[in-house]
C-alpha cells in the first residue's frame, strides 16, 4: 500500500478511536516515512514543508495510538521523534497538538519520579517557539506544572485533591495517568515517612497515604513490608538503606531536597494525628 493510502487508513481508524488498527499500521507507516526520507527532519530544502506537517500529524497519531493503549515507552519514543519537528517553527506552523502531547509526557515524567528530566523538558519550550514564562496559563501545560509544584512542595493532598474529583481535564488522555500519579505519589509519601517515624496509627497512615478504606490499606502494608500490631504500623528502616551507594556530593543533594518533603509530611502527619 502507498503512504497515501495507509495515511487515509489511520487517519480514519484514529477518527473511530480505534486504536488497535491504528497500532497495526503505524510500523508500515514509519517505512514508508523512511523511504520518502520523512521521518527524520533534515535541511534539505528539497522536502516540501507540507509532506513535514504530515509526517508530523503521523508521529502525533502514533504517540496519542500508545498512550491510550497504555503504551508509555512507545509513546515515549513517538514523542522523542516528533519533539524533531515541534522545533522546525521557523518552516512550520505550531501544532494544535503540541501542547497537548507535550503535557502528556510530562505527566507520564511525573509518574515515573522523574523530575530532573521533567525540568530538561520544559526548559526545551524554547526550541518550539514558545514563551516560558506563559507556559503555567496553557490549558495544557499548566496542569503538569501544577502537579510538579505542589509535589516538590509537598503539598500531596492538593494533587490528590484533583485526581480524585470529577476534574474535568482538557483531553481524556490526562484521565489515564491518575492512577500511576497517585501510585508515585503514595511511594514517595511513603518513603519519606519510613525516614521520618518509628510507628503510626494505622488509621493516620491510612488518611496520610489518601486510602479510603481499610482493605487498600491492608494490601498497601503487605506491599510495603511493614508489621502491624494493635493497630500500629511499624516500619522497617532495613528496606530503606538497600540501595547502591551513591556519590557524597548526590546524597547531600538528595539529603537537602528529602527533608524539604518530609517537613511536610511531617506537618501534614501531625495534622491527622490530631484529628485521629
Amino acid at each position: 500500500m502507498s503512504l497515501e493510502s495507509l495515511t487515509k487508513d489511520l487517519t480514519a481508524y484514529f477518527n473511530q478511536e480505534d486504536y488497535a488498527n491504528c497500532h497495526e499500521l503505524l510500523p508500515k507507516i514509519k517505512i514508508e516515512l523512511i523511504k520518502n526520507n520523512l521521518l527524520v527532519p533534515t535541511s534539505d530544502t528539497k522536502i516540501n514543508p507540507n509532506d513535514l506537517m504530515i509526517t508530523r500529524s503521523l508521529l502525533e497519531i502514533g504517540a496519542l495510538t500508545s498512550i491510550n493503549l497504555l503504551k508509555p515507552l512507545e509513546f515515549s519514543n513517538y514523542i522523542t521523534q516528533v519533539k524533531s519537528f515541534y522545533e522546525l517553527n521557523d518552516i512550520l506552523p505550531i501544532s494544535k497538538n503540541q501542547n497537548k502531547l507535550i503535557s502528556l509526557y510530562l505527566l507520564l515524567l511525573l509518574t515515573q519520579d522523574n523530575l530532573a528530566l521533567f525540568h530538561i523538558e520544559l526548559e526545551k519550550f524554547k526550541n518550539f517557539g514558545l514563551n516560558v514564562d506563559d507556559l503555567e496559563t496553557d490549558e495544557y501545560l499548566s496542569i503538569p506544572i501544577k502537579f510538579e509544584k505542589w509535589i516538590i512542595d509537598g503539598n500531596f493532598n492538593k494533587v490528590y485533591d484533583i485526581l480524585s474529583s470529577k476534574h474535568k481535564y482538557p483531553c481524556k488522555e490526562f484521565n489515564l495517568f491518575e492512577k500511576d500519579l497517585l501510585d508515585s505519589i503514595r511511594f514517595t509519601i511513603s518513603t519519606n515517612i519510613e525516614s521520618s517515624y518509628d510507628s503510626l496509627p494505622i488509621e493516620n497512615l491510612k488518611l496520610l497515604l489518601f486510602l479510603k478504606n481499610s482493605n487498600d490499606i491492608n494490601e498497601y502494608i503487605e506491599k510495603m513490608n511493614w508489621l502491624v500490631e494493635n493497630n500500629v504500623v511499624h516500619f522497617n528502616k532495613s528496606l530503606t538503606n538497600t540501595n547502591a551507594m551513591v556519590d557524597d556530593d548526590d546524597e547531600i543533594l538528595e539529603a537537602k531536597d528529602e527533608r524539604i518533603i518530609i517537613k511536610n509530611v511531617i506537618g501534614y502527619g501531625k495534622e491527622m494525628e490530631n484529628i485521629v
